[in-house]
């Protein structure tokens, strides 16, 4: 006969055995997803140089590999400047990049973290960004000065490379990039150092499958949304570009995204210099998210005459279905205000 004080011991022992096989199958699953993640990232980054084509190229800056995309030869270099987080910048961007090239010199940066490109554990503050930037233009044997296009986050990149090294910048054009307002002032939110460690053994990979099946993030379906009617991407170049996000949420992406506020308060009462075009091209999607957003670029303008604000109706990447919109914008203004060189 089994004794009643026999019944908590085998209760404790089945449970133990239920937690080693689950910790079992967590080793499992973890393992199983960090090998097939790193079998094929190389393979998925070889199909996105081959899909950039000859156009693509890497710069060495500071010891490390800077991903660009050169296209056209005209005599304004404009720079595509990326926005927080987009896992593939020069397949993004590829569409409005083929627009002005046809007139321009266009170069895509993929910022260290991002696309392409290597990490690196230099500070991501503004200055070492656009420090960075320079240095990749320089190899590729651009001086400048260079027409900045910054996307979101790289508006502030530009608007402390305008009013730091001015003689280096011939206009700014922004695509809903941002300026200093009170709210993205205060301090970034912490980004666990385990997203990185995530990322690295295939989970962002798995989300990322697991959301185009079931639209678990939303991040799939706000994408395709952001594309319109436009008929701008082929269908291999989206599953490249949500493939990307497999390895984008790396240590050196989530630095940059903790710098941010940093960042932002280092432009604070920032105007651009009175002899310097500017266009700021807004997503009406962002004057109703972010309150401040209008009035923060119309606060940096210094002298209406040749710095303006246009707003587009569309999503915060405005350029996934209007390029031919903003191409024809930009090619007007820089027309009417800047020299070629």
């Amino acid at each position: 006969m089994t004794s009643k004080r026999s019944w908590p011991r085998r209760v404790l022992r089945v449970a133990g055995q239920v937690f080693v096989g689950v910790v079992v199958l967590v080793v499992v699953a973890v393992a199983v997803s960090a090998g097939v993640h790193r079998w094929h990232t190389p393979r998925d980054k070889a199909a996105v140089e081959q899909a950039i084509g000859s156009h693509h190229r890497y710069v060495d800056v500071d010891g490390r590999r800077m991903s660009v995309a050169v296209q056209g030869s005209g005599p304004r270099t404009i720079v595509l400047l990326p926005g927080l987080g987009t896992p593939e910048p020069i397949l993004d961007l590829d569409p409005l990049a083929r627009r002005l090239a046809e007139e321009n010199t266009v170069v895509t940066v993929e910022y260290f973290g991002l696309g392409l490109s290597d990490g690196t554990d230099a500070p991501r503050t503004s200055a070492a960004i656009v420090d960075e930037t320079r240095a990749a233009l320089r190899g590729l044997g651009l001086n400048g000065p260079y027409v900045l296009m910054p996307h979101s986050i790289s508006g502030l990149y530009a608007t402390w490379w305008a009013t730091h090294r001015p003689d280096e910048v011939a206009a700014v054009v922004g695509l809903d990039d941002e300026r200093y307002t009170a709210r993205a002032a205060q301090d970034s939110p912490d980004w666990p150092g385990w997203m990185s460690a995530v990322t690295a053994v295939g989970g962002i990979r798995d989300l990322i499958a697991l959301d185009e099946r079931t639209d678990y993030l939303g991040l799939v379906d706000d994408y395709r949304q952001s594309l319109g009617d436009a008929d701008e991407y082929s269908r291999e170049q989206q599953d490249l570009y949500l493939r990307s996000y497999a390895w984008v949420l790396n240590a050196t992406m989530l630095d940059e995204a903790a710098s941010e506020a940093d960042n932002v308060r280092a432009v604070e009462g920032a105007v651009f210099p009175a002899t310097m075009p500017v266009m700021s091209i807004l997503a009406s999607t962002s004057l109703e998210a972010e309150p401040e957003w209008e009035a923060s670029h119309r606060a940096a303008i210094s002298n209406p005459s040749i710095q303006q604000v246009v707003i587009l109706d569309g999503h915060h990447y405005l350029f996934h279905a209007h390029a031919a919109a903003i191409a024809e914008l930009a090619g007007r203004f820089l027309d009417d205000h800047v020299t070629a060189s």
